[in-house]
């Protein structure tokens, strides 16, 4: 018989330092106070007390076990009995302590936060098994957060738009990777971000489609119009003809910008490696420009310089037509958030950043799960709009 030379490797063990213990503790108190103070409302006497009117009743205690970004707490948590109005009793809920809750909503999204920024959940499990120990977090409990963000995000999908004051409306998409049938493929993730009338940004819309065709546009745009989005005053898109069909058959004649950072990226293919750096010192003036007129100086002198260099920068740069300068009708406080669609752009950066060490997502699915839980965890903050004290006066400029 072989011996056995497998060796356990031993696990990290943090010792019980006292003032972590005392943090516990007081935490422990302070939970206990609280549920037996709303008890003693709810009865309307102390448990020592009389009272002419009985409303209630208390009957002991039962220990329970809670998860707090302290450790693990066991609190003996008072019970009591309620009179109805016909006589019968009911058992008390506490308010403070969610029935069935093992742990704090503050430590399920510390989780969630730790999973989407790219950790896996054996390793998520190592990590914390020192601060809340081995059994504080089961093998199937961040399982269970991100399937609870996974119905979050489908009644988030679902939403009402009807209330929701957008004034721009930006769309981008970008590609990913994902295991569909047993092997890799490639999908696309569009996105819809708005701006409202007081120069916050929200996401309004995400879909997994294969590709950026024209139908998969159209899908995302009656998806939003059909939950009430009403007509944004400008749309911001990163060049896509399908994002482009899209909006003329959604809304005809809608100021439409295209992206100036897609657009150069597109000039700079055109030419050379050895004049990339003319291309962009150039169109950069187009950038810097402080007034309307100075923009399409910029823009025009632009052009005549590459007609005479290299001529497929000028067929490029005249594919997009008036949709460069769109951003022109707006006050110049906006234009450097009216002239790129960088806004979807830091999401989705941010969101690769925290995918990366994951390489290929498990599905489709996970893609907009994880994204939008990034979002609503706040993993991902989104700035208001620059000048977006003068979003009144071009509304009411617009409405005019």
């Amino acid at each position: 018989m072989k011996d056995d030379t497998t060796m356990a490797v031993p696990a990290l063990v943090m010792p019980e330092d006292g003032l972590r213990l005392l943090v516990r503790i007081a935490v422990r108190d302070a939970i206990e106070t609280a549920v037996e103070t709303e008890l003693t409302a709810a009865l309307g006497r102390e448990a020592w007390q009389r009272a002419a009117t009985v409303t209630g009743y208390r009957h002991g205690v039962v220990p329970r076990t809670l998860v707090t970004s302290a450790g693990p707490v066991t609190l003996e948590v008072p019970r009591g009995r309620l009179r109805r109005a016909d006589g019968t009793t009911e058992e008390w809920q506490t308010t403070v302590l969610p029935r069935y809750a093992r742990r704090t909503a503050a430590l399920d999204t510390t989780l969630a936060r730790l999973y989407l920024s790219g950790a896996s959940t054996r390793d998520l499990r190592r990590a914390v098994a020192p601060l809340f120990g081995d059994q504080a977090i089961s093998k199937s409990a961040v399982s269970r957060v991100v399937t609870r963000f996974q119905e979050q995000y489908r009644a988030w999908q679902q939403r009402s738009l009807a209330d929701e004051p957008i004034a721009y409306l930006y769309l981008d998409g970008q590609r990913h990777r994902v295991c569909a049938d047993g092997r890799m493929v490639w999908c696309s993730v569009l996105m819809a971000l708005g701006v409202r009338t007081t120069g916050e940004k929200v996401v309004l819309g995400m879909r997994v489609v294969g590709d950026e065709q024209t139908a998969a546009w159209t899908q995302l745009l009656a998806d939003l119009t059909h939950r009430g989005l009403g007509r944004p005053q400008l749309v911001l898109s990163d060049g896509s003809k399908g994002a482009a069909a899209a909006l003329a058959d959604t809304w005809s004649g809608i100021a439409h910008q295209r992206c100036l950072v897609h657009k150069l990226r597109n000039l700079m293919a055109c030419v050379p490696r050895s004049l990339r750096g003319a291309v962009v010192q150039d169109f950069q003036t187009i950038t810097r420009a402080k007034t309307a007129q100075e923009v399409l100086t910029a823009l025009a002198k632009f052009r005549r310089t590459w007609a005479l260099k290299w001529s497929a920068v000028v067929v490029s740069l005249d594919e997009a037509g008036d949709d460069l300068t769109t951003f022109t009708q707006f006050p110049p406080q906006q234009w450097r958030c009216l002239r790129t669609t960088n806004a979807i752009e830091r999401i989705f950066t941010e969101f690769r950043r925290r995918t990366k060490t994951q390489g290929v997502l498990p599905t489709p699915e996970a893609i907009v799960t994880v994204l939008w839980g990034t979002l609503a965890t706040g993993g991902i903050r989104l700035r208001k709009l620059h000048g977006y004290r003068t979003m009144i006066d071009s509304t009411l400029r617009q409405a005019a």
